[in-house]
């Protein structure tokens, strides 16, 4: 109920990665179903063939209340569903990897603690891997021309007042498009690390893979800390 409370939306995977990683997936949906039938959650399907969604339900807000977290139950989903689930499937790759995890904001958790820098990262996180490091992550799902990601870099190559940021991670979703990225982003200036991964493969493998390209020199299939050093 946590989890949903804070992701916003999760789906049946992304649970099952969290929460549910010693059972089948057919008894996570089990137990979701449970939780959605007394109302600690509410789940959304947005047809047949779709993956189900899972978000905090009304009792589920009374039941967190009880235990001292403020959360609102979820109502309507998004009109960027898809966006939001890729941003938190990086955050479980992030919060399942064998580095201590010290905090993990998405954009929507940002705004709401009062975010004033002019750019908005997808998420942020803060990691013991085992110096502290930060690490901005923006999620492209090819909807964007380059010209604004271009923009959307360019600010980042400025910092961001309070962060000693270890990467900007872009997480592509598809290899044909980080590799389009990887041509064009070495053309920005500046030396802030831009490493790249897909997204499928941030999923499979966690943060902790040997799954990422440095965008500015092409040199690919190391792990985040690695290139981040």
């Amino acid at each position: 109920m946590v989890k949903c409370a804070v992701a916003r939306w999760l789906t049946t995977s992304q649970l099952q990665r969290l929460c549910f990683r010693g059972v089948s997936a057919d008894a996570a949906r089990k137990s979701l179903r449970r939780l959605a039938e007394n109302g600690h959650l509410v789940m959304h399907r947005e047809h047949s063939m779709a993956e189900a969604i899972h978000g905090l339900g009304p009792k589920g807000k009374v039941a967190l209340a009880a235990k001292g977290f403020t959360a609102e139950a979820s109502r309507e989903t998004p009109r960027q569903l898809e966006h939001l689930i890729g941003i938190n499937d990086i955050r479980i790759a992030a919060e399942t990897s064998r580095h201590r995890v010290l905090y993990c904001f998405a954009s929507w958790e940002l705004q709401a603690l009062g975010w004033a820098h002019p750019v908005i990262p997808d998420l942020v996180a803060g990691m013991q891997c085992p110096e502290r490091k930060v690490f901005f992550f923006e999620y492209d799902r090819s909807t964007e021309g380059l010209a604004t990601l271009a923009k959307k870099f360019r600010l980042y190559e400025y910092g961001i007042p309070g962060f000693s940021l270890a990467a900007l991670v872009v997480v592509a979703d598809s290899a044909g498009r980080l590799g389009t990225l990887a041509r064009k982003i070495p053309e920005l200036a500046g030396d802030r690390p831009m490493v790249g991964c897909v997204l499928s493969e941030l999923t499979e493998s966690s943060t902790d893979g040997h799954i990422f390209t440095d965008l500015r020199s092409g040199t690919g299939r190391l792990g985040l800390i690695e290139l981040a050093e």
